[in-house]
């Protein structure tokens, strides 16, 4: 009779994140309307708002406000099945990367990528939407 040994090996899958990337912020920040609308298609709306030209899109469930007449602040909307974790700005096409700063309800990395900032905001149960500001504080 053989002794059989088993081992248990138990992995937290909590500070992972295992989704496609839903857009890639650095192919539309600080570009121009017409460049942005290649990569995200044609905007759903546009108007004006206090600060310059806000213009909603599809892809991304994407809002971008055009300061100076460039994608400065950015929304993306699409990320509510996705948990709130470091490694969350990869479906944005960034570097996972340890945040600048952490709590339950935001994660926020300063000076990354060519970006001012950077914050994932979290919904009832995974994250809400990520706003981006590229440039403009």
């Amino acid at each position: 009779m053989k002794n059989v040994v088993a081992f248990c090996v138990s992995v937290s899958l909590s500070n992972f994140v295992f989704a496609e990337q839903i857009l890639d912020i650095t192919k539309i920040a600080g570009k121009n309307e017409q460049e942005v609308s290649v990569y995200l298609g044609l905007p759903i709306s546009c108007g004006s708002s206090k600060y310059g030209k806000k213009c909603l899109y599809k892809k991304g469930e994407s809002e971008i406000i055009f300061i100076n007449k460039k994608a400065d602040w950015i929304t993306v909307e699409a990320i509510d099945s996705i948990p709130l974790n470091e490694n969350i700005v990869s479906v944005l096409g960034l570097k996972s990367e340890k945040p600048s700063f952490s709590s339950s309800n935001v994660l926020r990395w300063e000076s990354k990528q060519n970006l001012l900032e950077v914050s994932v905001f979290k919904g009832s149960s995974f994250c809400d939407y990520a706003y981006i500001k590229v440039k403009t504080k």
